[in-house]
């Protein structure tokens, strides 16, 4: 407690406190098998008065009393990280006992019973439990009240067990599919993550039902025109325009046909309405700003779910591919269904540059130089090293071409 006491002083009050997430290189694990968690609770809110708080659980020791605290304290969201709402599901998973399951289970229950906000999600492991589990466990937590459900793609390596693990190749396509296929009505937006989109058409993945938005016609598959007189340029833009407190004037197309809605948010992020992430504008200025001021020509290296809305937006900032190639990388560090820049590592952004040098020598090609290497801020912690401790320098000194991390 002490350690934890000397600790809060560096938290922003500011900004969300979140526990139990995996936002450092430290993994935090499950929060409430700290034995003085509730302690720990009430003295970040003493401290912390109005400062949201996020809790990421897997249910298992979501008990009367612990809800109870919950609610008292205010200003508190949970995510469930529940994956199977059976007995079945929870054992084949979770490893969990059918008591442990009806427990866990009962947990949900009691977060549906307060005013405790709450979240859920699951990793969708059809192999083992099958697509009804999967569709039931999302209904189960709907039903509940969750604000929304998270359903998570699989990330495995080429070394996991194929008897276990889906197709690394469909597995993507197989999720996305399956989530689609849920009624546009349901209680709550169904999210995938990561969501490995191809565009930056602003295209409303889900409302919450009875929400503001909801209430003024918004539904899921709509496509924000305008936003308060405001052409949004992508998904992000479009999400961070909903935000503000106020009036909301949108003009939106449903099915080829354009309509106007609007209403009032009372307060921050009170619309109601989730949308994939595609590319934050801003990130994108900043890399044409990079590859403008930069003689030669840059290469920008990137992973397999973010090189197409990468040269998308880079396509609305006017960047020319005569000034920037956008080269996909692919995990050769974990291979599987590992396709996110988080998990890259300097040789596999080593390999895919050779790979971008190799093609562009061939002689039906113009020759083309990399004066300037940009390889996404994901891979590397804030010195620099990749999750094998290799530094990002190691990348500069084996190509000979100027790196940034961006």
């Amino acid at each position: 407690m002490p350690e934890i006491t000397r600790t809060m002083a560096f938290l922003d009050p500011g900004r969300v406190i979140t526990i139990g997430e995996s936002a450092t290189p430290i993994i935090e694990g499950e929060p409430f098998l700290h034995p003085d968690f509730c302690e720990v609770l009430s003295l970040v809110r003493r401290v912390f008065p109005d400062t949201p708080l996020e809790i990421t659980t897997n249910g298992r020791r979501l008990t009367d009393e612990i809800v109870a605290l919950l609610e008292e304290l205010g200003g508190i969201v949970v995510h469930v990280s529940l994956n199977s709402s059976s007995e079945r599901g929870r054992g084949l998973l979770m490893r969990e006992t059918p008591e442990e399951a009806r427990r866990t289970i009962a947990g949900v229950g009691l977060l549906a019973a307060s005013r405790v906000r709450f979240s859920g999600s699951l990793v969708a492991m059809p192999n083992l439990v099958g697509w009804d589990d999967i569709g039931e466990t999302i209904a189960f937590l709907a039903e509940r009240g969750a604000s929304a459900v998270q359903v998570v793609v699989p990330a495995f390596s080429s070394r996991a067990d194929p008897a276990v693990f889906p197709d690394a190749e469909l597995i993507y396509a197989e999720v996305r599919g399956f989530v689609r296929g849920l009624p546009s009505d349901m209680p709550c937006p169904v999210l995938v993550e990561p969501s490995y989109v191809s565009d930056l058409v602003p295209t409303v993945s889900g409302v919450v039902k009875d929400s503001l938005a909801w209430a003024a016609g918004i539904r899921r598959d709509d496509v924000f025109d305008t936003i308060n007189g405001r052409r949004p340029r992508c998904r992000v833009e479009a999400w961070h325009m909903l935000l503000p407190a106020g009036e909301v004037v949108a003009d939106i197309r449903r099915d080829g046909r354009a309509l106007r809605v609007s209403w009032t948010n009372r307060c921050e992020g009170d619309a109601g309405v989730t949308m994939e992430y595609d590319f934050d504008p801003h990130r994108a200025e900043m890399l044409r700003d990079t590859v403008l001021g930069h003689q030669g020509h840059s290469v920008l290296l990137a992973s397999e779910l973010g090189h197409v809305v990468l040269r998308r937006a880079l396509q609305t900032m006017s960047v020319d591919e005569s000034r920037a190639d956008v080269v996909m990388v692919k995990n050769r560090t974990f291979g599987g269904s590992i396709k996110a820049a988080g998990l890259l590592t300097v040789d596999d952004y080593l390999e895919g540059y050779n790979a971008w040098r190799e093609q562009r020598s061939a002689p039906s090609k113009h020759g083309v130089a990399a004066a300037l290497l940009i390889v996404p801020r994901e891979s590397f912690d804030s010195r620099g090293f990749d999750l094998r401790r290799v530094h990002v320098s190691k990348l500069e000194k084996a190509t000979g071409v100027p790196v940034l991390v961006r």
